[in-house]
């Protein structure tokens, strides 16, 4: 199994799709959710979502025209953009590969919990760090840590998985209670050799976790030193720290 982050950007062009869709598993305590952020004001959804004028007003009228017949729907994987969908290129995907991914990618959200690939979602904007204690009496995270937990323990029971490959974010894997899931959780780094020093890529991880996840969905990877031989943009496999399972990856 695999988890990853996803993305503020959106794609919201229309799409011909031939795959089978499906629903996220979560969605009635999307709606309780829907159903509290339908009570904050304009200026409360803005200081909220900490974001211009325009994209309050936007993301303020998708929250009041949650659900409603006319929206627009599509696939996680294919309205999430920005780098980490960059690079896990879904629009490249065959059948085969798409059944693998449904299988095993699984997109954590502050406003779905977690997502298959192909479940229909509406465009919206909440990040898993967003403060909105003060309505909801605890943090997104604890919100739906049980939940997510939970179903993401499911989809290892059913695919017999091994390992939970850890391709998120820190703000986003906290709704995981990793002490309870039924996988050993193997983590990620990537960082670049500059002046005999190893440092932070910045931004770019995100393209190279989209990369990551990609390269263990079309090799259908089960084991760790399979992993071992992914190389892109230059980047190699260093280090597999057994103390915190996680495996580097260097750009020398």
């Amino acid at each position: 199994m695999i988890v990853i982050s996803p993305a503020k950007n959106l794609n919201t062009n229309l799409e011909s799709l031939d795959h089978k869709t499906s629903t996220p598993t979560l969605k009635l305590k999307t709606n309780k959710l829907i159903k509290i952020l339908k009570e904050l004001n304009l200026i409360e959804v803005k200081s909220l979502m900490k974001v211009s004028d325009s994209l309050a007003n936007l993301n303020f009228k998708r929250i009041e025209e949650f659900d409603k017949n006319q929206n627009l729907y599509k696939p996680a994987a294919f309205l999430f953009s920005g780098d980490t969908f960059n690079g896990l290129s879904i629009r490249s995907f065959d059948n085969n590969l798409l059944n693998n991914a449904q299988k095993t990618l699984r997109i954590l959200s502050g406003l779905y919990g977690v997502l298959k690939p192909l479940d229909l979602i509406q465009p919206y904007r909440l990040e898993m760090g967003s403060k909105i204690n003060f309505k909801l009496g605890c943090t997104l995270p604890q919100y739906w840590t049980n939940e997510v937990t939970d179903s993401l323990n499911e989809d290892i029971k059913k695919t017999k998985s091994n390992f939970l490959y850890n391709l998120s974010s820190l703000e986003y894997f906290s709704s995981i209670n990793s002490k309870k899931i039924l996988a050993e959780i193997i983590n990620f780094d990537l960082k670049k050799l500059k002046n005999h020093n190893l440092v932070n890529i910045g931004m770019a991880i995100k393209k190279l976790r989209g990369s990551m996840a990609r390269f263990i969905i079309s090799k259908n990877i089960t084991k760790i030193n399979e992993l071992k031989d992914f190389k892109d943009d230059s980047f190699k496999f260093d280090s597999f720290d057994k103390s915190t399972k996680t495996m580097l990856f260097v750009k020398k």
